[in-house]
């Protein structure tokens, strides 16, 4: 069996996970547990203008993160709805 990643949150994503209730926070707490299996789930998608950048969809909303595969480490940066998640970024 491979190795699992270690999946910390920044404090902005800290902040914005904690943000969600009910069924987005479920679903949310699930695809980050997803990535300690698998850093690039199938429904993973490059980051243009990051190197070890990724998105993975929740619904409506976006976990965004990068991935240390050296030190099987995914440090999730941003999660949030679509609409928002990519602004200043």
């Amino acid at each position: 069996m491979s190795e699992l990643y270690t999946v910390k949150l920044t404090r902005a994503a800290t902040k914005e996970v904690g943000a969600y209730d009910g069924k987005i926070r479920r679903q949310v707490d699930g695809r980050l547990d997803e990535l300690r299996i698998s850093p690039r789930p199938h429904d993973a998608r490059p980051l243009h203008g990051r190197v070890k950048g990724y998105r993975i969809d929740v619904g409506e909303y976006r976990i965004l993160y990068d991935v240390d595969y050296e030190s099987h480490l995914v440090i999730v940066w941003r999660v949030g709805h679509r609409k928002d998640v990519y602004r200043n970024l």
